[in-house]
């Protein structure tokens, strides 16, 4: 990151001018004039009550729960009254700002860096969450990397003024007026509102469609140009008609947008370990994931992270406590509700794919069994006492399994909920009782949510609940999938079709596959560490067509032969060899399968629980 003073004309406004202004905040943000990945930042905040007022930049912010610290990203802080004259400032923390006579205080101004092309250090801001600025391209604006508000004034309305290059478009689910071709205005209640819509600005690639009363739009950023809106419409249409029958036909949102940017595989904002995801929001969510030149793995990356993003307007939209619905950014207290927020979210994201016919039973299932894997990654511990304190070690570290054991969770409330109810009633049932409750604009009590379910479904609930989402009791898998006719085993004997040990990685630099974690010994081909793969069945490998190509090398399918060509090094003569897969014996672990033996109640209740949505 370059660092250089940047001086823009900014004319000063009269005190008459301030007072005419409406009540709250009146914010500038040019995005003409950007130098070194920074933007200025002119704020004319409502007038302090009191004679020294605290700006506070955003540590913590809803769906991301990790301290982000935004305000380390802001320099040349400067408060000043209504005749230009600077104000004392102490910057005693990173996200705080303490204006001395602030009841003369008329306007802020500083500059922000974009968190993008931060040091990718544990501080690191993932980038569906941060900001990007590049000059007279693509601006991505998340809100609360770029301005603040005054401690005590956060439920004030905004109006925000962007100055953006004439061909850039700001693709969002905020209200909008553009009084020419050169500025956009938006506005927003509060802070909260304001910091839920992101705006994504760029040369204009977008798409939109109808489902369930909803208007869907989708803009993107594809650096290469490899990914188009129109090719991500028609992956999201399916889903998004999926949900709308989920719902009973009727979207909880009348607009949401998709923000989707996708950098090239040489790009230099690329993550260094490789990770790629999306955030939610309201009425809309920021993706940042690889430009892949193949169309299905597109949309297997694209229809997988969008589900599970675009149902947060279930959970927490329209299902949240007190601890999301008034959020505090500098101090935040959190929800002990993470199992629904995220868990249960994830499991329905699954379930409307395979209801809706995007995946077919098995790979349901095969979901299923992936999270168990990963869900043995973290100790058992309560997930409400884990929520509490997700900001903190040692729970701040088990975050992702609220998308493994919290998905878990939620499916086995349902097939629970289905059993004791022979099938009247369903954790959908619930979720959208409770939605008609509550709603955007009203929140339930932390400690009241669990009670509340038990008394919209059984007693016997409350045993659940005590012992795996309050208790830390693994979770019943064999006696809960035996409900639905699945058998589960810890482990077993079994066997495996396999080409032995073998792995592919990668290269970016160089565009080239190569085979990891193996030695010629130890795989059929006699693949070296790093040997590079040119052809498999005389097909060249590439990135359009490797997981086509090397999957069934790593998992085969069947026991038919495969011609690899490889090199062990660029410069070394392309070698082939033909090799068939053996039969290992092997000891399977978190077996899952269909149970042939199931009884017709079981098959019935499986059914039940994964009954298509048409039905």
């Amino acid at each position: 990151m370059k660092f250089a003073f940047l001086a823009l004309a900014m004319g000063l406004t009269t005190g008459v001018a301030f007072a005419q202004q409406p009540a709250g905040y009146q914010i500038t943000l040019d995005l003409q004039q950007v130098a070194n990945d920074r933007v200025k930042v002119v704020v004319q905040p409502p007038t302090p009550t009191q004679d020294q007022a605290t700006y506070i930049m955003p540590s913590v912010i809803p769906g991301s729960y990790a301290r982000k610290d935004y305000g380390r990203f802001v320099s040349g802080f400067t408060a000043l009254d209504a005749k230009g004259r600077k104000l004392k400032v102490k910057h005693p923390s990173p996200n705080l700002f303490v204006i001395d006579k602030a009841r003369t205080l008329a306007r802020l101004e500083y500059f922000v860096d974009d968190t993008w092309d931060a040091r990718q250090d544990d501080n690191f801001i993932f980038q569906p969450g941060g900001t990007n600025f590049e000059a007279g391209s693509s601006f991505v604006l998340n809100h609360y990397g770029l301005y603040g508000y005054l401690d005590g004034q956060k439920m004030m309305p905004y109006q925000l003024t962007v100055r953006k290059p004439a061909d850039l478009y700001g693709a969002t689910a905020l209200p909008k007026q553009s009084p020419s071709a050169t500025e956009d205005v938006y506005t927003a209640p509060s802070y909260v509102t304001l910091s839920d819509g992101p705006i994504l600005y760029s040369h204009p690639d977008t798409a939109s469609f109808a489902a369930g009363g909803a208007r869907i739009g989708v803009s993107v950023v594809s650096e290469s140009g490899v990914v188009k809106a129109a090719q991500i419409r028609e992956i999201m249409r399916p889903m998004a008609e999926a949900l709308a029958q989920y719902f009973g036909g009727q979207m909880p949102v009348e607009h949401y947008e998709f923000l989707l940017y996708f950098p090239g595989m040489n790009s230099p904002l690329n993550s260094k370990n490789g990770g790629y995801g999306a955030m939610e929001h309201s009425y809309s969510s920021v993706y940042f994931l690889p430009e892949i030149p193949d169309p299905d793995r597109v949309k297997s990356m694209v229809q997988e992270v969008a589900s599970h993003e675009f149902l947060h307007m279930l959970a927490p939209l329209n299902i949240h406590s007190r601890e999301i619905g008034e959020f505090d950014f500098r101090d935040p207290q959190m929800s002990q509700h993470l199992w629904l927020y995220e868990g249960v979210t994830e499991y329905i994201a699954q379930l409307v794919q395979v209801r809706g016919g995007l995946n077919t039973p098995d790979e349901f299932r095969q979901h299923i069994k992936q999270k168990i894997d990963n869900a043995e990654k973290y100790p058992n511990v309560s997930f409400t006492t884990m929520s509490r304190q997700i900001l903190d070690a040692p729970y701040k570290d088990m975050y992702q399994n609220v998308y493994e054991k919290g998905a878990l969770m939620g499916f086995l409330l349902d097939i629970r909920l289905q059993e004791l109810s022979q099938g009247r009633q369903s954790l959908r049932d619930v979720l959208l009782t409770l939605r008609q409750k509550y709603g955007p604009t009203r929140s339930f009590e932390d400690k009241d949510l669990i009670p509340e379910f038990v008394a919209l479904t059984n007693p016997q609930m409350q045993d659940f609940f005590d012992r795996y989402v309050i208790g830390n009791e693994p979770l019943p898998y064999a006696e809960y999938f035996q409900k639905i006719g699945w058998h589960y085993a810890p482990n077993e004997e079994g066997k495996t079709l396999a080409f032995g040990n073998i792995g592919f990685s990668y290269d970016s630099a160089r565009e080239q596959f190569k085979a990891t974690q193996t030695k010629a010994a130890e795989n059929a081909f006699g693949l070296e560490e790093g040997s590079i793969i040119v052809a498999v069945n005389d097909q060249p490998v590439t990135m359009a067509n490797a997981e086509q190509l090397l999957r069934p090398l790593v998992e085969p399918t069947s026991a038919e032969p495969v011609t690899v060509r490889f090199q062990a090094s660029a410069t070394a003569k392309p070698k082939e060899r033909t090799a068939a897969p053996r039969t290992f014996d092997v000891k399977l672990h978190n077996v899952l399968r269909v149970d042939p033996a199931a009884t017709p109640a079981q098959v019935a209740l499986r059914g039940q629980v994964l009954k298509p949505l048409s039905q």
